[in-house]
Order: C-alpha cells, then sequence, then structure tokens
C-alpha cells in the first residue's frame, strides 16, 4: 500500500479528484466554474457569456512549483474596463460548486487558501500569451509574449496542492489555456501578421526647431520643447538620483521617471534642486495605466532627498505630513491623465502654488511657505505610469508677480506701512520704502512679536492672540489665504 501512494504521488495522483494527473499532462479548465463561463475546445477556452462578473475558472489539476500556465487572450471586449486577475488556490474547486462568487478579488482573496491579482489591461492585447507560475519560496512570476515581467505578488503557500486560478474579467472575456509544450515563438510568429505585441507607449514627438544655417553648427540650446508651454523657456533640469520610491526607476539623463507595470503606488520622485519663487516646473504624462485609479500628487518639501531612504515614504503621499520635515501637497492634481498632457506648476511670490493642464486656466492647489527653500516632488501613482521632466521656467520680472493677496484683518489703530519684503519673509504684504516694520512684529497688531506657527500652512507670521482671534474669525492665513487648521504657540531657545 505504501509502495502504490508513493508510486501515485510520483505521477501525481490527486487523491480528492481520483484522478491521475500525469506530470507532462496539458491543463485544462475544471468543470467547476462560474455561473457566466461556457468552456469549448476540450475545456480549454473560458468564454464569459453575458456581464463581467460570475466567471472564475481553475485549472483541471493542481500545478507543480515552477510549472507556467499559459493563457491566450482570444477575444477583447471594448464594453468594460480592466482585465483578468489570476493567481492561485489552494482549495480543492470541488469544495467550492455551487458557492463560487462573483469575484476572485477580493470575495476569494480575503478568505485563506487564494491569492490573486489584477493584470494591467496593456498586457492583454487580443492575441498575446502571457504565462506565470509560482517559485518554491511563494513568489508569483508572469511574463508576456516570452518576456519576464518579474515578480506579480508574493506570499503563496507552496507547501499545499495549488490550482491555477483565473477571473474572466472586464475586456478579456475570453481566454485559452495553451500547452506550453508547444513552441512559443512559433505561435507568436504565426499570429504577428493578425494582431503585433503591444509596444510601450513613447513620448509624443516634437518637430526639430528649424535653425537658420548661421545656427546649425553652433552650440544646441539648454532648452527642452513643449507642445503647450512653449511660450516658456524651459531650462533643463533632472530628478534627484538619491532617492526615489521603491517602485520608480530613471532613465540615464534622469529627465524620465516609470512606475514599475505592476504596481500602483510608491512612485516618489525628487527634483535636483529647490524651487525658486516665481519658477514653473513643466512635465508630460508619457504613459498611462487605466487598470488603477488615482493619479499624480505633487508637492513640496524642505527634507533633503539625500537624507531619506526610499522605504521611509509611504504607500499613501498623505502620510508625509505627518514627518517631521515640512512637507505640503496635493493628490490628483490631474484626474484623468492622457499620454502627451503637460502640467506646469509654478511657485508664486506670495506662496500659491498654481497648476495648469495643457496650457490651460491656473488653479490654487496649495500655498507654501516661501521662507524656507522647498524641493518639488511627485508621486506616480495610480493612471499615471511614466513622465518626463521638461524642464525649469525661470521667474519672470518681479514686476509681473506683484503679489494681490490682501490681508482679511486691517491694524485696529494707525500704524507704519510696512517696508518691502523679499520672497523670503513677507511677500504678501504692501511693499512700500518707507517703512519701519521690524520682521519679527505681528502683521496685525504691529506691537507684539510672532510666537506661533500656523498650521498647515505654516506662516509664522502673528502673536498667539491675534492668531487666535483670527483663527476665530476668517479662519484664514493673511498671507496665503490658506484655511487655518489650528494655531501653535512656539517659544525661543
Amino acid at each position: 500500500m505504501k509502495v502504490l501512494k508513493k508510486i501515485k504521488a510520483r505521477i501525481g495522483l490527486s487523491h480528492k479528484q481520483g484522478l491521475i494527473c500525469p506530470p507532462g499532462q496539458p491543463l485544462e479548465f475544471h468543470p467547476i466554474h462560474g455561473d457566466n463561463v461556457q468552456l469549448t475546445q476540450g475545456n480549454t477556452i473560458a468564454a464569459r457569456v453575458e456581464s463581467f462578473c460570475k466567471a472564475v475558472v481553475f485549472t483541471h489539476r493542481p500545478v507543480r512549483i515552477n510549472e507556467k500556465v499559459f493563457i491566450r487572450f482570444v477575444e477583447k471586449s471594448e464594453s468594460w474596463s480592466g482585465s483578468i486577475r489570476f493567481g492561485f488556490s489552494a482549495v480543492d474547486p470541488r469544495q467550492l460548486s455551487g458557492n463560487l462568487p462573483k469575484y476572485a478579488c477580493p470575495d476569494l482573496t480575503n478568505k485563506p487558501g487564494f491569492w490573486a491579482k489584477a493584470l494591467a489591461e496593456k498586457f492583454a492585447e487580443k492575441d498575446s500569451v502571457m504565462y506565470y507560475y509560482v517559485t518554491s519560496s511563494g513568489d508569483v512570476v508572469f511574463g508576456v509574449n516570452g518576456e519576464d515581467k518579474g515578480v506579480f505578488f508574493s506570499g503563496v503557500d507552496t507547501r499545499r496542492q495549488l490550482w491555477g486560478l483565473v477571473d474572466v474579467y472586464g475586456n478579456s472575456n475570453v481566454i485559452e489555456l495553451v500547452d506550453p509544450r508547444r513552441s512559443l515563438n512559433n505561435m507568436l510568429s504565426n499570429q504577428a501578421p493578425k494582431s503585433p505585441a503591444p509596444q510601450r507607449i513613447q513620448a509624443p514627438r516634437i518637430p526639430e526647431p528649424r535653425l537658420r544655417r548661421s545656427e546649425s553648427c553652433g552650440r544646441i540650446p539648454n532648452y527642452v520643447e513643449s507642445s503647450y508651454y512653449g511660450s516658456k523657456r524651459l531650462a533643463r533640469a533632472a530628478f534627484h538620483r538619491g532617492c526615489v520610491g521603491q517602485n520608480v526607476s530613471l532613465n540615464q539623463t534622469a529627465s524620465i521617471a516609470t512606475r514599475t507595470d505592476t504596481e500602483f503606488c510608491n512612485g516618489y520622485v525628487f527634483l535636483d534642486s529647490p524651487l525658486q519663487p516665481g519658477e514653473s516646473l513643466v512635465i508630460r504624462v508619457l504613459e498611462t495605466e487605466s487598470t488603477y485609479i488615482g493619479s499624480l500628487a505633487f508637492g513640496l518639501t524642505g527634507a533633503d532627498p539625500r537624507n531619506l531612504t526610499s522605504s521611509s515614504l509611504p504607500e499613501d503621499s498623505e502620510l508625509l505630513l505627518q514627518r517631521p520635515e515640512y512637507w505640503v501637497l496635493s493628490k490628483d492634481v490631474l484626474a484623468n491623465p492622457h499620454s502627451g498632457d503637460e502640467i506646469c506648476f509654478t511657485l508664486g511670490l506670495d506662496g500659491a502654488v498654481l497648476c495648469s493642464i495643457n496650457n490651460g486656466p491656473d488653479r490654487v492647489i496649495f500655498h507654501s511657505d516661501i521662507s524656507i527653500p522647498t524641493r518639488p516632488f511627485i508621486d506616480i501613482y495610480g493612471v499615471a505610469q511614466r513622465i518626463q521632466l521638461l524642464g525649469v521656467a525661470p521667474a519672470s520680472h518681479p514686476t509681473s508677480h506683484t503679489p494681490t493677496i490682501r490681508r482679511s484683518v486691517r491694524p485696529s489703530k494707525a500704524s507704519p506701512r510696512p517696508k518691502s519684503c523679499s520672497p523670503q519673509s513677507l511677500p504678501s504684504l504692501d511693499i512700500s520704502q518707507d517703512s519701519g516694520m521690524v520682521q519679527n512684529e505681528c502683521v496685525i497688531c504691529y506691537e507684539s512679536d510672532v510666537d506661533c506657527v500656523l498650521y498647515s500652512c505654516g506662516h509664522m507670521c502673528m502673536c498667539f492672540s491675534c492668531a487666535v482671534q483670527q483663527f476665530n474669525s476668517s479662519g484664514e492665513c493673511p498671507l496665503c489665504r490658506a484655511t487655518i487648521r489650528d494655531v501653535i504657540r512656539t517659544y525661543r531657545a
């Protein structure tokens, strides 16, 4: 009996199924599947017959460690969004008969013994062939059209029998289990005339500027062409190489940042130098991924990237506000990005950060404290997956940036006019030359020293008493008009 068990185990006998599955047997789909699935071609093709859900399928036998599951995308619908979810199940599909949920994620993955994740839609083009397998360490690796894409997710318990699991979801409405013994290269070459392998979206080509003959041999200007901001002279800039998000890679010139295909967060990049008041930063979206939601986050920080580590940057950029350094940001600055979109961020002399899309109207996304040097950072999050730093436009002449923000509370008694302010002090006050105001005076009463800081804009411009009154009245910072969330008392050493 013991010898028989060893023989059965060696040839792959599943005791629960009562079927002998030789190691070389091609994979088929299990007869237990979702209500909206129809199996054909010897149970190798699974088609979703209606709607976009209730289409979970399994392999008819357990798969082995490092055994590749090949899937060809037979048909692609344009009526839905998203693509297949795939992974593994440690539960025998027969135990799920009549009890399969609508979705693999999260209905099954929230239960023990199931592991799956959504495939990016760009990998699921018609006639493309993907494969995936699990390693002995529990890492699930996948590839497309013969090219390895790396680890898709981890944490699979390989001590148990594992069935392949696929949710025929979204636009991937017909899939086929391909026999790995067939030549993948031959199969792809036969399909090539019908549908070439998907290519990465490239940046839109911009015509080279026409040079006069006398200029053609001169020095190439240190400027970058922009489709929408051609009137701005964009000086070349680069992302900081010292620290980037865990899922980001930079090209050789550090001007293009790409988030990993299979991840949606931790896409942080920092400018290689601080942004001065009046300067503008322009970026271009090169590639998007519609499988995800959310988009770019833009912010300014007083932190030096050389003192940061990739592992210390959170998945949610809003958690940066809890760090000890100065951070201010706005999420989803571009709700629905498309390839070729250009975004211009301008740090005004009054601390207002303006955002413009494709040379459209400016809108204020947040206010920053310009009394300290700050460096721009971007979180390439969600839909946006690849961006290009076009450059930085220098500040215009100061007269074109005269601050227009008015103080919401006027002094209660006559007082001398404030002296002129540089961008590093108080740019939002009236600019004048005949003033005797000391920089440390409260801008409301002009009598007491500044002894508090406003949260969350960070301005230190009032005494504690006036700040509390301002908080209870208009509730806005008199410098940048940002909402006062709290008044924090400060003390000198």
